[in-house]
């Protein structure tokens, strides 16, 4: 194993380590959301993709909402990616709580690990790449929109920066197909970000 990929794995554990300490309270209660409004509203969203994709996929967006309107699903972020990283929970019968919070927790600790990754490619060194990700797991912003999961899905941004400095050094096409990979899975998982 290489020495970049041991400082990459101690990375991501030591985030992690950051995010349970930081957010010790919701890990501690997997069961418990932090208010009643957008937590809620995303465990349904979430809900309703999972539903949707193999009841009916062609009317994913006709939501059961605000009936008789059509496209209800488009009136707020769809987060249709993270719905999809939950489905096999879901299908598991792990309860629709527990899996919000595994994946705002997720949130949390991916975009940590993507942000290390660009800085270490940038800087080629892990101290200020393992710094960079743990201020961007731990900004204040985050708590500021705490209960809103679509604004903790920040990870792909930084892939998608890592993905064209990669790109514009080396000319290597693969690097430009993982950028748009990036920027549409930032789409997927929030798409304020993506118009942003």
């Amino acid at each position: 194993m290489s020495e970049r990929t041991r400082n990459a794995i101690a990375a991501a554990l030591g985030l992690g380590a950051a995010v349970i300490v930081l957010l010790y309270q919701q890990v501690r209660h997997l069961d418990y959301v932090p208010d009643l409004g957008d937590p809620l509203f995303s465990i349904w969203r979430v809900g309703w993709v999972n539903h949707q994709l193999f009841a009916d996929p062609r009317h994913l967006f006709d939501a059961n909402i605000f009936y008789p309107e059509r496209l209800t699903l488009t009136f707020s972020d769809p987060i249709v990616l993270p719905a999809l990283v939950a489905a096999p929970a879901l299908a598991l019968g792990v309860h629709p709580v527990i899996v919000y919070n595994l994946l705002l927790l997720s949130g949390f600790w991916f975009s940590g690990i993507a942000v290390y990754l660009l800085v270490v490619r940038l800087t080629e060194s892990a101290r200020p790449a393992f710094i960079a990700g743990l201020v961007y797991t731990c900004a204040l912003y985050r708590f500021d929109h705490y209960s809103h999961l679509e604004l903790q899905m920040t990870q792909w941004m930084p892939l998608a920066l890592l993905a064209l400095h990669l790109f514009v050094t080396t000319w290597r096409w693969p690097y430009a197909v993982a950028c748009e990979l990036a920027s549409v899975a930032q789409l997927y998982s929030s798409m304020y970000y993506a118009a942003f």
